[in-house]
C-alpha cells in the first residue's frame, strides 16, 4: 500500500511542492506562505519577509 501511495504522489506531481525553493532566498519554501505571481501561479516562500519582497516587486 505504501508503494502505491508513493507512486500516486509521484504521478500527480504532488511531491514537487515539498521540494520548492523560495524565489527570494533560495531556501526551502513553506507551503503555508504563498502569493500569486503575475502569471497567476501560486508561489511559496520560506518566510513572510520574502513574501513581502516578492509582492512589492510584482505589483
Amino acid at each position: 500500500m505504501k508503494t502505491l501511495l508513493t507512486l500516486l504522489v509521484i504521478a500527480t506531481g504532488s511531491i514537487a511542492a515539498a521540494a520548492d525553493k523560495c524565489p527570494i532566498s533560495g531556501k526551502d519554501a513553506d507551503a503555508s506562505i504563498t502569493a500569486k505571481g503575475k502569471d497567476g501561479k501560486t508561489v511559496a516562500f520560506c518566510c513572510n519577509k520574502c513574501k513581502a519582497k516578492f509582492e512589492a516587486k510584482n505589483k
